[in-house]
C-alpha cells in the first residue's frame, strides 16, 4: 500500500496542469480591474515567446512601466509560456515561423536546433546562457527574434479577451452567489 501513494505523487513542478490551476486562481483573485489583469497577461505572454529566457520576468515587467493599465504581476506569471518544459518545442516553432520573415543564410533543422538549444540551456548563469544564444548567430537567433515577436503578437489577442471575459464571468457568479447569500 506504501508503494503506491509514492507512485500516486506529483512533482509539483512538472504538473503543469495544477500550477497553470494555481496561477490562475491568483489571477483571477488579484484586486484589479479585469482589463488591467488581461492587459498585463498579454503583455507577459508576447514577452514570454521572446528568445530571452532568463531575463523574461524582468523584461514584461518593464515592459509594463508605459502602460498605465498593465498588471505588472499578470504580466510576469503569462512569461512562464515559455519554462523548462515548453522552452525547446516553443523555441523550435518560433524559429521555424521566424524563417519566413528572415530567410537565414543556413536553414537549421528542428533537431539541430533543439541540441544547440539544449547546449545553451545547460551553460551556467545568465552571462553564459547569453554569450551562448549570441554565438548561435544571426542564422538562429534573429529568426527566433522575429519569429517570437509575431507568435507573440498573435498570442497577445485571444488571451487579452480570454482572460478579460473569463474574469468578468467569474466576478460576476462570485457576486449572484454572495448577492443570493445575503438575501436569506
Amino acid at each position: 500500500m506504501m508503494e503506491k501513494q509514492k507512485t500516486d505523487r506529483k512533482i509539483p513542478w512538472y504538473d503543469l496542469k495544477s500550477q497553470f490551476l494555481r496561477i490562475w486562481k491568483k489571477l483571477i483573485h488579484l484586486n484589479a480591474d479585469p482589463h488591467d489583469i488581461a492587459f498585463g497577461l498579454a503583455l507577459g505572454i508576447f514577452v514570454g515567446f521572446l528568445p530571452i529566457m532568463g531575463i523574461q520576468m524582468v523584461v514584461a515587467g518593464l515592459v509594463c512601466l508605459p502602460f498605465k493599465h498593465a498588471n505588472k504581476p499578470a504580466a510576469v506569471a503569462g512569461v512562464w509560456i515559455t519554462n523548462p518544459l515548453t522552452v525547446i518545442p516553443i523555441y523550435a516553432f518560433i524559429y521555424w515561423i521566424g524563417t519566413f520573415f528572415y530567410p537565414a543564410d543556413h536553414i537549421v533543422t528542428p533537431g539541430t536546433i533543439m541540441s544547440k538549444m539544449r547546449a545553451v540551456l545547460e551553460l551556467e548563469g545568465f552571462v553564459e546562457q547569453t554569450k551562448g544564444f549570441l554565438a548561435l548567430g544571426a542564422d538562429i537567433f534573429l529568426p527566433m527574434c522575429i519569429g517570437g515577436a509575431v507568435v507573440g503578437l498573435i498570442a497577445m489577442i485571444p488571451t487579452y479577451f480570454i482572460t478579460k471575459k473569463s474574469i468578468m464571468v467569474y466576478r460576476a457568479k462570485k457576486s449572484a452567489k454572495k448577492a443570493g447569500q445575503d438575501a436569506k
